[in-house]
Order: structure tokens, then sequence, then C-alpha cells
């Protein structure tokens, strides 16, 4: 999966001949707190939300501002994961894709993101996430797979996060079942401490009921 196969936002950018209110006209639109500026498709920088705003005349063009070049684009050669870390290190909602060549090819919304994300990782099938907490020393996922897979499951999605303060790791695994209690119990013959643990099914059923009840009263 790469940056490329998700679907980009088009007719996002401005020109360094385009007025600032258009800019701030366009920004509003799409609800961006960047617009990249290019030249036909070159890339040439972006411009930020509070550039904009703070110039003193709004009839002026783009040009009169200082375009900024530091590296927040990603290639569309890169994986989705790169633009998770951008995004986040720079608490953006958009961020310009541009092709080996710096041609502009679109923006990445984070919506679209969360979209492929939510595919990759497996979060909308139907199973259960259980959460583990296990020393860093400890830690095998093979010794894992092989205890989840003798229960006739199996891994949809594993992740890690460390806990300094006691020197281990919470382990997030989701699997394709949602009725886990043997599991549940095999993690614990093995001495795995079991943090907590989420039904999806349950959830999915949650939502349906309260589908259901919207519809019966939108019909009374």
């Amino acid at each position: 999966m790469y940056i490329e196969n998700i679907p980009l936002s088009q007719n996002t950018t401005i020109k360094q001949t385009d007025t600032i209110a258009f800019a701030l006209d366009r920004m509003e639109d799409f609800q961006f707190h960047l617009l990249p500026v290019v030249d036909g498709d070159d890339y040439l920088g972006y411009i930020g939300q509070n550039d904009l705003l703070n110039a003193l005349d709004d009839q002026l063009s783009i040009a009169t501002i200082h375009l900024k070049t530091e590296p927040i684009y990603v290639k569309a050669n890169q994986h989705p994961y790169d633009a998770i870390r951008l995004m986040t290190a720079y608490h953006l909602d958009a961020l310009p894709v541009l092709d080996e060549n710096n041609k502009f090819k679109g923006m990445l919304t984070s919506l679209e993101l969360v979209k492929t994300i939510s595919v990759l990782q497996s979060l909308n099938d139907i199973g259960a996430i259980i959460v583990l907490e296990i020393g860093t020393h400890d830690f095998s996922l093979s010794k894992i797979a092989h205890l989840i897979e003798a229960e006739n499951c199996q891994i949809l999605n594993c992740a890690t996060k460390a806990v300094p303060e006691n020197d281990s790791l919470q382990v997030i695994i989701k699997v394709n079942k949602s009725n886990i209690s043997s599991l549940l119990s095999s993690f614990a013959r093995q001495n795995y401490k079991v943090i907590t643990s989420f039904n999806t099914l349950q959830e999915f059923d949650d939502l349906d009921d309260r589908y259901q009840q919207l519809m019966n009263y939108i019909n009374i």
C-alpha cells in the first residue's frame, strides 16, 4: 500500500498570482490549514492560514508572502504510516503529495488516511481486542501467536506500546473471533497479564440496536 493508492483531494492548489482573499476562501472551502502553491504542476511550497490572516491587505497576491518550503509533504511512493507521523508531528489535517519529480499530485486528508489505516489494520473486521502487559524482555510475538493459533484464532492486527515506568510493553492484539473466553483462559494459564479485552461484535450489535431504536422513533 502506497500513498498514491489513497484517494487524494484535487483542485486544492493556489498560484502565486492569486489574491490572499482568494486563498482564504479556498481554505474555508476545503477546511485546510495550509494550501500548496504551484506553478503548473510544479510544487513551490505552501502557505499557512496564519500567513494569510496576518497579511495587511487581502487583495495582495500570494507572491507578496514568503512561501514555506519545509519538507511538510509526502511522496506518492511512501507508506501511509509516514503521513501519520507528519500529520501528528505538525498537527495537520491535510498533506501535499508529490511524485518522484516533485510534481503535485493532490492533498491527502486525515479522513482518507484514517479510512486507509482502518483497512490496513483490519479495524473494520469483526473480532475481539485483547490488551496484554508483558515484560520488555519477555515479549515474544511467536509465542503469543502460537497460543492464539492453538485456540483456532488468527491475529488480524498487533501493536505495542512501551510502559517505561515498569519496563514492560502493552501488547494490543486483534483476533478474528469475538468469543474469546477460552483464549483468555489460555493466556491466564500461561501467566500472561490481561489488562482488558473488547468484543467488537458487541459494539456492532449495539450500533444496530441504536439504529433500530432511531428508526422506531422516527416512525412514531
